[in-house]
């Protein structure tokens, strides 16, 4: 976020963002041009918890652009934004750890398993040692033997070890999911920053045509008046030098039997290479008749033109009261 006071008058305001910035201190530097007046700001960057994280001060209006007068502004970052990366960074040590301690468990229990497997024959004979006895029954017929039993002990360990091993198997599917989940933020990231530059690089684009434009629009002005005091002499011959190379082949036919009164400069705009500028004209003709209509000249800069612009279209008549 970024905060906004006015020195003279102690008022405050804020922006969401740098660009919201760029653009307020823009219009408030044409604000101060056009009334003739020095305004000083004191620019501030705050973060979420309050804390200044940078600030600079700024006298209105400025005399380059918004992006050259706060280059290196307001780019600071907090710290806390980090965290999440390197939460998952140190995610694969912690892996890694886990499966060295859990294979060096495996190994133990299946050196338990051999040894239990591979025990001397004398605890299994004492084990059947009462079985072998045979006492005889009353009728002196010998007992039958009795049926061994054996201890599934072994086989549940076996089973127990074999699916103790099989687990591990899991944790590279979920380090995969984290490498995967790390690399669609780096690309959402990348695209939100090529974003910005578009948008800035926009901008820059505008402001650079429209101090173009404030530049010309005086030598521009003075040729369209001009021509508009040969255009209401009557002589075709007159208009020559105004006229593009195509528009010479065309004709421009000057106006007769009227007479130009007064000739106002209302406004100018550029299109492309073009630059349409427009006079509110009022005329006097037969009769005493007095006319006013808006006349709009479109032009385009000519190193070889005489007066340095070309008319490259016909003039274009429209009411003054529309």
């Amino acid at each position: 976020m970024f905060r906004i006071t006015n020195l003279q008058t102690r008022q405050q305001e804020t922006c969401a963002n740098r660009d919201e910035l760029l653009s307020v201190i823009n219009e408030k530097s044409v604000w101060a041009e056009d009334r003739n007046e020095l305004i000083t700001l004191q620019l501030e960057q705050v973060a979420e918890d309050g804390e200044v994280l940078d600030n600079t001060s700024l006298s209105l209006p400025l005399q380059f652009i918004v992006e050259e007068a706060l280059d290196g502004f307001g780019l600071k970052r907090e710290r806390k934004g980090f965290t999440f990366l390197q939460r998952h960074k140190s995610q694969p040590k912690n892996n890694v750890s886990e499966e060295v301690y859990e294979e060096s468990s495996m190994e133990n229990m299946e050196q338990g398993l051999t040894a239990a497997i591979s025990a001397p024959k004398e605890s299994e004979e004492s084990l059947e040692a009462p079985e072998e006895e045979v006492k005889p029954n009353p009728h002196g017929q010998p007992s039958a033997k009795p049926k061994t039993v054996k201890s599934p002990k072994g086989g549940k360990k076996k089973a127990t070890s074999s699916q103790v091993l099989r687990q591990p198997k899991s944790r590279p599917a979920s380090r995969g999911l984290v490498w995967k989940v790390l690399a669609v933020g780096a690309l959402g990231l990348s695209l939100a920053s090529f974003a910005v530059l578009q948008k800035q690089t926009q901008t820059i684009k505008t402001l650079e045509d429209r101090m173009t434009l404030e530049e010309n629009q005086g030598q521009v002005e003075v040729v369209g008046r001009f021509f508009i005091a040969n255009y209401y002499s009557g002589s075709d011959d007159n208009l020559k030098n105004f006229l593009s190379k195509d528009l010479k082949a065309e004709g421009v036919s000057a106006k007769t039997d009227e007479q130009v009164q007064s000739t106002i400069y209302e406004s100018v705009s550029k299109t492309k290479d073009t630059i349409n500028v427009t006079f509110v004209v009022t005329t006097k003709g037969k009769g005493d008749t007095v006319k006013t209509v808006r006349l709009t000249l479109p032009f385009q800069e000519s190193e070889s033109a005489i007066y340095g612009y070309v008319l490259v279209g016909q003039p274009k008549f429209s009411s003054f009261g529309e």
